[in-house]
């Protein structure tokens, strides 16, 4: 069974907003017509990537089809999970495995979300001057907004176990979402992503699809509003910031409470 989420790089239970940007952005990176340049091998990569998208959407999009998706998701995560096990196998399986430490994974995504704690306190620790609002933001773990008479500010941040491409581009398209949401018609606009990580995989990619949102960015109606990602390896103590340089004074306080936290 195909995961149309993943396919659109959204959680379960995305907002039907999100999945309609999350397609539209990632239908412009893979259309075939605006890939013309491309070769003949690169040109079937994309119509079949460009098929997939179509059909993730179909389905995800009409309000029918999806439930009866997400019906057919629940089954199949329940016998996965192990759902038909004797009640006699499933105690001694508990048992088991509350004497063993949690799964690596599940031990890098908790330390990930407290490392992006950390940098919503930090922020509100050292930006005195604005007044901070809590928000929830869709697709992050926090989400904070600030505004003075001409500038209006708004920083989210989502931590995750393992940064490998298909987080970027969960990722990226959540920071999309905030932005047409959020962005301001009178106050300029300015935002702030943040993805602490405990483990890197395919650098490569990640980087790649980091650099493929902004430059496809640049051409849409979001090209003018100051938009920053930064990357925090909290094992490594490193970070990466993907976005135009900005010399904007409060940003650059932002960009300094995230590398005194981290």
């Amino acid at each position: 069974m195909e995961d149309y989420y993943s396919i659109l790089g959204l959680d379960p239970g995305a907002s039907q907003e999100s999945i309609k940007l999350a397609y539209r952005r990632l239908a412009r990176q893979h259309h075939p017509d605006r890939n013309i340049d491309s070769t003949e091998s690169e040109a079937k990569v994309f119509s079949a990537h460009m098929a997939e998208l179509n059909g993730a959407y179909a389905v995800l999009s009409d309000g029918k089809l999806r439930r009866e998706y997400d019906e057919k998701l629940k089954i199949l995560s329940s016998l996965q999970a192990g759902a038909t096990v004797s009640p006699v196998a499933e105690a001694v399986a508990k048992s088991k495995s509350s004497q063993r430490a949690a799964p690596r994974n599940d031990v890098d995504s908790t330390l990930a979300h407290e490392l992006s704690k950390q940098l919503r306190n930090s922020l509100l620790a050292h930006n005195k001057d604005l007044t901070w609002e809590e928000k929830s933001l869709e697709g992050f773990d926090w989400g904070l907004e600030a505004s003075t008479w001409s500038s209006h500010y708004c920083v989210a941040g989502r931590g995750f176990g393992v940064l490998d491409p298909a987080v970027a581009k969960k990722f990226t398209n959540y920071s999309e979402v905030i932005i047409a949401r959020c962005k301001r018609s009178i106050r300029k606009s300015h935002f702030l992503f943040l993805l602490p990580f405990q483990r890197l995989s395919e650098w490569e990619s990640v980087s790649a699809e980091f650099n493929r949102f902004f430059a496809a960015e640049s051409h849409t109606k979001f090209s003018n509003i100051p938009v920053g990602i930064v990357l925090l390896d909290a094992r490594q103590g490193r970070s990466m910031r993907f976005g135009s340089k900005l010399n904007e004074k409060r940003f650059d306080e932002l960009l300094q409470c995230v590398s005194i936290a981290s």
